[in-house]
């Protein structure tokens, strides 16, 4: 096909953009920044995600995907067409985009995004599911019968799918994520403390004291937030034990739904999972002891891929590399052409 190939793994935290050549040429925040009284652009990606919790009234940070998929389409749009415009620069010809959707996305949010990226810059289209995507990453071989346990954790939703000969036999998408366990965060402290913290302060919480299990040994840092009494600043401590308490809600409900993906899978492909394993990936996988949660509520070895954060980029590459994999259904198509 005439025009640069690229792949887009766009997320609710972040968006990946890789080519044929180069890898991986970009990874920035999925936000975009705007004045909300004219809608007009301030900042995207890392600038608008610099700013979040720091901004004048008058300046919105906002996320266009929600759980995985788009709740904004104007800014979806505005962004994509900057982050295109970015890493095509002045091309001839528009490019054609691999864009990863989740398992469970409806008729409705692929015809979005197809009509998206068409008005942001793409010429053609192809969506491809997020987790076989990551599957080939992971080096899961294509066509093997042998069925495998994939859980893609996001910032957004978990993708929970089983993946056999090539194809998704099973599969359920939880709109939940790491960024509801910043908001969980973020609403303990403002209930039992009085304290109101932003979305960066939540999310360096949850990497540096968040756990899925009770750590050994208890942890603690210093977190500054304002006060809900007089409006203050203020400083303050918290624990490791804090934290895990006030995100056990949203964190069991990603343990249940991957024990329904289990329930719905046939026998022998149960069979399967239980001799390779539960394999994590996504960047919340990396949350402390999720693995160990997982592998205690199912009773399968669960182990976290080599690289979480890359995995469904790296498929993405691969897929770009050696189109043929699109074969079965999967091809490049304008909004014109779908039905």
């Amino acid at each position: 096909m005439i025009g640069l190939n690229i792949g887009i793994d766009l997320g609710s935290s972040s968006t990946v953009i890789v080519d044929e050549k180069k890898g991986i040429i970009l990874d920035e925040p999925t936000v975009i920044a705007v004045d909300s009284e004219t809608g007009y652009p301030i900042a995207f990606g890392n600038n608008a995600y610099l700013i979040m919790g720091r901004t004048e009234e008058n300046i919105e940070v906002v996320h266009p995907v929600v759980n995985g998929v788009i709740s904004n389409y104007k800014m979806a749009q505005t962004l994509l067409r900057y982050y295109i415009s970015k890493v095509c620069g002045n091309m001839i010809f528009k490019p054609n985009v691999i864009i990863t959707v989740p398992s469970a996305a409806t008729n409705l949010d692929r015809r979005t995004m197809v009509d998206i990226l068409t008005s942001s810059g793409a010429g053609k289209v192809c969506l491809f599911e997020e987790s076989l995507a990551s599957a080939i990453g992971l080096g899961f071989e294509r066509h093997a019968l042998s069925g495998r346990l994939l859980v893609n954790i996001g910032g957004g939703s978990v993708d929970v799918s089983v993946v056999t000969m090539g194809k998704i036999a099973v599969a359920n998408t939880i709109k939940i994520g790491g960024i509801n366990i910043d908001e969980a965060i973020q609403k303990h402290l403002k209930r039992t403390r009085d304290i109101m913290i932003g979305p960066l302060t939540a999310e360096r919480i949850k990497i540096c004291l968040g756990s899925a299990v009770p750590r050994e040994g208890e942890l603690a840092m210093l977190v500054s937030g304002k006060s809900g009494t007089d409006n203050m600043p203020i400083s303050f401590e918290v624990t490791s034990t804090e934290i895990f308490d006030c995100i056990q809600d949203v964190v069991g409900q990603i343990i249940v739904g991957i024990k329904s993906v289990i329930e719905k899978t046939p026998p022998e492909l149960t069979g399967d999972i239980s001799d390779n394993s539960i394999t994590l990936t996504g960047g919340t996988s990396l949350l402390y002891g999720m693995d160990k949660l997982v592998q205690r509520e199912t009773g399968i070895t669960t182990k976290v891929s080599k690289d979480p954060l890359y995995s469904t980029a790296s498929g993405a590459i691969k897929v770009i590399k050696n189109l043929n994999k699109l074969a079965g259904g999967y091809d490049f198509k304008t909004i014109h052409q779908i039905d």
